[in-house]
């Protein structure tokens, strides 16, 4: 018996101080052997506690905005990143993508790390996004503020017009800094999944008698 099971375990023609799994070990668990910390390398968790606190802080801002009407000659006027509701779907894609980054991070598998890669790329096309139309919001607005000259009440006018546009800038840099973190941790993510799918790791054997 105990030659038989010998014969199982190993391969005919394998050279000494190789490990040759068992039938009842995967191959995925070996190929996965030092992938975490090269990945946790990438600090997740810190990255993702900051994507959080973005996606935060990005829909407080969102929900200050919408209370900012300016009106012009009875038409009312708010910022086109109000418009667009990137302050919501964006703010919801960084929470949720922020949120894996740390589960990854304090329990690296397989599947939260190809998680966490692909809400990752989504957050980078939602960020890149988002980027445009707050430069959009901005440009719209400066364009805005000069007739606030004509308005009934121009000082308040202008002061608001101001305060929306610096929140416009407060947005747009929390969106680029959100770009640049999806973007490393996507890159760290496919550098871990995709570049080490096809090498396989030998355990070598602690007694150098047994192969």
């Amino acid at each position: 018996m105990t030659t038989m099971q010998g014969m199982q375990q190993t391969t005919p023609g394998a050279g000494a101080g190789f490990y040759q799994p068992g039938p009842h070990a995967s191959q995925n668990e070996y190929q996965w052997l030092g992938m975490p910390e090269k990945f946790l390398k990438g600090e997740p968790k810190v990255l993702g506690a900051v994507q959080i606190l973005i996606a935060l802080v990005n829909f407080s801002l969102g929900i200050i905005m919408t209370t900012g009407v300016v009106s012009f000659n009875g038409i009312y006027d708010r910022p086109l990143t109000v418009y667009s509701g990137y302050t919501i779907w964006g703010s919801v894609m960084f929470l949720i993508s922020g949120s894996l980054s740390i589960a990854a991070g304090t329990r690296t598998t397989r599947g939260l790390v190809q998680g966490s890669l692909g809400l990752n790329i989504t957050s980078s096309i939602f960020a890149a996004s988002g980027i445009l139309v707050t430069m959009s919001s901005i440009i719209v607005f400066s364009v805005t503020f000069p007739l606030c000259r004509n308005h009934q009440n121009s000082e308040n006018c202008s002061m608001l017009v101001s305060a929306l546009m610096g929140m416009d800038g407060m947005v747009l840099i929390l969106s680029v800094l959100e770009f640049c973190i999806a973007v490393s941790l996507s890159i760290i993510g496919y550098k871990i999944i995709c570049c080490n799918r096809g090498k396989v790791v030998f355990i070598a054997s602690s007694n150098p008698h047994v192969a």
